[in-house]
């Protein structure tokens, strides 16, 4: 949360998409390494870790406290840590798989459906899950990856390369991420409250519009209202 405080600091002093860019490239880092190791930690450590990403998310964008923070984290294309560690689990079991990692480890990975089986499967590509009689053991590593591995789609496990596999599980479990426009701005206060008025947060009257909260009659007039204010705050 000290890095997140650092960008509060900053927040009304540089553009959005500063804030955008410093994230991702000083902040994020730091929740990914190391993430294949914690990933079995606890329930309430990984809200924690949640916690401060839509903190940072809500900073960046400049949007109210209450605002939701799947709507947040969409808005700026941002996924969960808890899928950005999923996504870091099946990346580094694919380099252990194929010889990218140390030896020690490729011995330890199960074998795979078609090196059990002589014929040609449905599953062939799928990993047999290991069999631990200790329930200390079940969130382990090799047995989530498996796991994980197994619940891929076909075009994911039948990449050729590292680089492939990359790209496609970025699109499998981010999907197509779409341009943040809307940070691309030199004032940061008007950025903010165009993202209030566009996630449904803002105090303008366009919010009992979309919320349908005035009658059909008075539609009209509170949007025309919305709309002149809007242009009056950012002229």
């Amino acid at each position: 949360m000290r890095h997140v405080n650092r960008l509060r600091s900053i927040s009304n002093l540089v553009p959005r998409f500063a804030l955008f860019s410093i994230y991702n490239s000083y902040i994020l880092p730091i929740f990914d390494y190391g993430s294949v190791v914690y990933d079995t930690c606890s329930q309430s450590d990984a809200l924690l870790l949640d916690s401060a990403q839509t903190t940072a998310a809500k900073i960046i964008t400049g949007c109210i406290k209450t605002t939701a923070n799947d709507a947040v984290l969409n808005d700026i294309s941002l996924v969960k840590l808890g899928t950005r560690r999923e996504k870091q689990i099946l990346l580094y079991y694919y380099k252990i798989m194929f010889g990218m990692a140390s030896p020690t480890l490729h011995s330890l990975i199960p074998k795979m459906c078609k090196d059990l089986s002589p014929y040609m499967l449905r599953n062939s590509l799928n990993v047999q899950i290991p069999l631990d009689k200790k329930n200390i053991l079940f969130n382990s590593f090799f047995r989530k990856a498996a796991s994980l591995w197994n619940a891929l789609p076909i075009f994911v496990k039948s990449s050729a390369s590292f680089s492939s596999v990359k790209i496609r599980l970025e699109t499998f479990y981010c999907g197509s991420k779409h341009n943040c426009w809307h940070l691309h701005g030199s004032n940061p206060r008007n950025t903010s409250l165009h993202c209030r008025l566009r996630l449904g947060h803002s105090v303008l009257n366009l919010n009992k519009r979309t919320y349908r909260m005035c009658s059909k009659k008075r539609t009209n007039i509170y949007f025309l209202t919305a709309l002149f204010t809007l242009c009056f705050e950012l002229a």
